[in-house]
């Protein structure tokens, strides 16, 4: 029985040196850090930022004993899954998902997990979003006005 009381606290400790032993998270290039300031003051508000998060152009890096590895957002787990949250994710290179429950105090690159964004993409959807808003302000505006005058307008020259 003593053996098995130990196994856990080994295991604790190797969580705790995994840090120390693979390194802070390091950004790659073309890629930024989304600031801590922006997912929240705390977990109830991390968990409710989550929840809207748009995660196109956003990776999750996480930390584990093989190193950090950057992994894409699946979904959201239901409360019937998991608890509020937790979130699933895809390790590409292992070709496996893997559930996470994301905690605000576990954030920063000497911590375990971050969430970074490409810089090219979010230029492209910047303006990306630029350029449909454009078009759906000018469809709903088009839309609005389609009645009878609008027709009347398009046929003015004809009729």
């Amino acid at each position: 029985m003593d053996d098995e009381e130990e196994e856990p606290e080994k295991n604790a400790v190797c969580e705790e040196d995994i840090l120390s032993q693979v390194g802070p998270f390091q950004v790659p290039q073309h890629h930024k850090i989304i600031p801590l300031s922006i997912l929240g003051s705390d977990q109830q508000n991390l968990e409710r930022i989550l929840l809207d998060f748009k995660w196109a152009g956003h990776r999750l890096a996480h930390i584990s004993a093989d190193g950090w590895s950057t992994v894409s957002h699946k979904r959201k787990m239901t409360l019937l899954e998991a608890p509020t949250g937790t979130l699933l994710f895809y390790y590409k290179d292992i070709k496996q998902e893997i559930v996470h429950t994301l905690w605000l105090e576990e954030y920063g690159v000497s911590k375990k997990w971050v969430i970074i964004m490409d810089k090219r993409q979010d230029k492209t959807a910047a303006s990306t979003q630029a350029e449909t808003r454009g078009s759906s302000a000018q469809d709903r505006y088009c839309a609005r006005g389609s009645g009878g005058g609008a027709k009347k307008r398009r046929g003015n020259g004809d009729e």
